[in-house]
């Protein structure tokens, strides 16, 4: 009723006459009501009193929880929320993220925190935050990238670029497996799935097993003073090529080896002669094609042999006697020694 009276202007008699009489009627004594009254006057004039945005400065109702000008939050609770850009550096890198119901949201915030670095700011009325990180501290960003995962309003930014999220952190998923396998570095070279590779990492998909195309990558040359056999020239070029395409989302992954990559490649034999119950053989190709050459081979023995005739594209190992030979002098030459051949066959 107070309230009410008081919305316009003072109450006029009629209406402090009615307000004292409900008074009386419901037991408020005069001195409680002047201080409801004078309560309600302040309220009033708060109310009808503009402010001024504390983010732009621009003029808004009292009653508005929003700038309309810039949309910063008004209220005290919200008021550390004043920044409507980022001051982005221009070395090293950054993480960007809008608040998210995602489930990851409240650990991200709470990894950012902990840095020492995080910057708030508002835009289009939701809070926004960045997370700074010096070139040696790559590793520290994957916990809060890890976070982030799944949401959509993310980015990286390196040297005050911004970069393609699944380019720089394409590895953590992959990662976060490694970390919970029974033997995380036999992980990496496939020996979780008996799928190896010779590589040290899995992402690579050129497995060291007898259907990987891989093995193809080269041609066919004549060999021998009299050019009457031929070898397989392994094309280490295109190897390296294919390589560096499958691992380049993963490239930043702190548990890929660059130098043991490079190693494999060098042992990699380079040319391979077929012979027989050697450790190579030719892969069946059942028609002519580009690059393929004609196998005529006689098997069998004794009374029992036969001639079996198809073309070949490509060389197979067989079994695991070449990867091993391969593998070793890899490590020798990257210095790997936290690395085990051993580890690895049994």
């Amino acid at each position: 009723m107070i309230h009410v009276a008081l919305i316009d202007s003072e109450p006029n008699e009629q209406e402090q006459k009615l307000i004292e009489q409900f008074c009386q009627y419901i037991g408020i004594y005069k001195e409680q009501l002047e201080r409801l009254t004078s309560d309600i006057i302040q309220k009033r004039d708060q109310t009808n009193n503009p402010s001024s945005c504390p983010a732009c400065s621009a003029t808004v109702p009292a009653s508005s929880r929003f700038c309309p000008s810039c949309g910063a939050p008004l209220n005290s609770a919200e008021n550390h929320f004043v920044q409507v850009d980022f001051e982005m550096p221009t070395v090293g890198y950054a993480i960007e993220f809008c608040e998210s119901t995602a489930a990851g949201f409240p650990t991200a915030v709470d990894i950012a925190k902990s840095t020492g670095s995080m910057q708030t700011a508002i835009r289009n009325k939701k809070a926004w935050y960045l997370v700074t990180f010096s070139p040696d501290q790559f590793n520290e960003m994957v916990p809060i990238a890890s976070s982030l995962s799944g949401m959509r309003n993310r980015h990286i930014y390196h040297n005050g670029k911004e970069m393609i999220w699944d380019e720089v952190f394409g590895f953590t998923w992959c990662a976060k497996q490694r970390s919970t396998a029974y033997r995380p570095i036999e992980y990496c070279f496939g020996k979780d799935e008996n799928r190896l590779n010779p590589w040290g990492c899995k992402q690579s998909r050129m497995d060291w097993v007898d259907w990987a195309q891989w093995f193809s990558y080269g041609q066919w040359q004549k060999s021998g003073i009299l050019k009457n056999t031929v070898v397989f020239i392994f094309d280490k070029q295109r190897i390296q090529h294919e390589l560096a395409t499958a691992l380049y989302r993963f490239r930043f992954c702190p548990y890929m080896r660059p130098s043991m990559i490079e190693a494999v490649l060098k042992s990699l034999p380079e040319k391979v002669e077929v012979i027989p119950n050697g450790s190579w053989k030719y892969n069946r190709y059942y028609e002519e094609a580009p690059g393929t050459i004609k196998v005529i081979e006689k098997q069998g023995s004794g009374d029992f042999t036969y001639t079996s005739e198809y073309y070949s594209d490509g060389v197979r190992p067989v079994g695991l006697t070449v990867f091993n030979d391969v593998l070793k002098k890899a490590i020798r030459e990257s210095q790997c020694t936290d690395l085990s051949v051993t580890n690895l066959l049994t």
